[in-house]
């Protein structure tokens, strides 16, 4: 591409890409998650209207305000209700590796969605501008919810491996909560530690039976190292793909992934496998 139109596609990557993916999120992936989490059926009924408001609202509604508020409402309020729910079964034992990842992941969608509300109000929350609060929406959104939801599954019966994977990926969430308001030593220890974690799930994921988490689990593969990277960007480890600059790689690369692929195939998988055990 000339250079006016690789500037133009980067600027696209930039601004519209990260609503979009958010979208595809609140619309698909999160009542899709809400199934594989095993929520009561009218919270998994209620997810679906509420996320195509959100994701109508992330397409359309550009300016923060009081109509953009009025958009993400309702699936603040899903994701407040699966919260409750998530703590409620912290709060039963025994515990187990899965049932912790599970549990934390429905703890985790309102505090994801507490960043997408944020953006939407154009609130910079924690001093972080508008666009970093919707990336950080993003983030938690995935590596917060899905990801804990998937490993929530597919570590059933896998042992002591299986726990120790899971158990690193639900500690790393909090820990990168952490290092976004902390020094910045702390931040770059949390991405690595998320992106090591994440690639240990990837390489359980290998070893599933069904076809789309071995997909799902390569794509993990390609992905963590990417974040691995982006996170030591300032010691000589940044890249780029297809002429746009380090940001918007990551988004067309790791974000993409991740959210497309890794989650959606993944999501659509376990959520049949829920559906099935529970007409069953």
């Amino acid at each position: 591409m000339r250079s006016h139109e690789v500037a133009a596609a980067n600027a696209w990557v930039l601004t519209v890409l990260p609503s979009w993916l958010v979208a595809v999120m609140t619309a698909v992936l999160t009542p899709l998650a809400l199934i594989a989490g095993d929520v009561p059926r009218a919270l998994r009924l209620a997810a679906w209207p509420a996320g195509a408001i959100a994701a109508l609202g992330l397409v359309l509604v550009d300016s923060p305000g009081a109509l953009a508020i009025a958009t993400s409402a309702p699936y603040a309020g899903v994701a407040v209700a699966a919260g409750v729910i998530g703590g409620l079964r912290l709060l039963e034992r025994p515990w187990t590796a899965p049932k912790l990842a599970r549990s934390v992941g429905l703890v985790f969608l309102p505090a994801a969605t507490t960043w997408l509300v944020a953006e939407r109000a154009g609130h910079a929350l924690l001093g972080y501008a508008p666009f970093w609060v919707l990336l950080t929406a993003a983030h938690f959104h995935v590596a917060g919810v899905y990801l804990m939801t998937i490993l929530g599954r597919v570590t059933e019966g896998r042992g002591a491996l299986g726990a120790a994977v899971a158990i690193a990926c639900v500690a790393s969430v909090p820990l990168t909560a952490a290092g976004i308001y902390g020094p910045m030593w702390l931040e770059v220890g949390a991405a690595l530690g998320m992106a090591a974690s994440g690639f240990a799930a990837g390489i359980l994921m290998l070893t599933q039976k069904v076809l789309a988490l071995r997909i799902a689990g390569g794509v993990l593969l390609l992905t963590m190292p990417l974040a691995g990277a982006f996170a030591l960007r300032d010691h000589g480890t940044t890249f780029t793909i297809l002429g746009f600059d380090p940001l918007g790689s990551m988004l067309v690369s790791h974000g993409a992934l991740n959210v497309l692929v890794f989650a959606a195939i993944s999501l659509v998988s376990l959520s049949r496998s829920a559906t099935s055990r529970a007409s069953g």
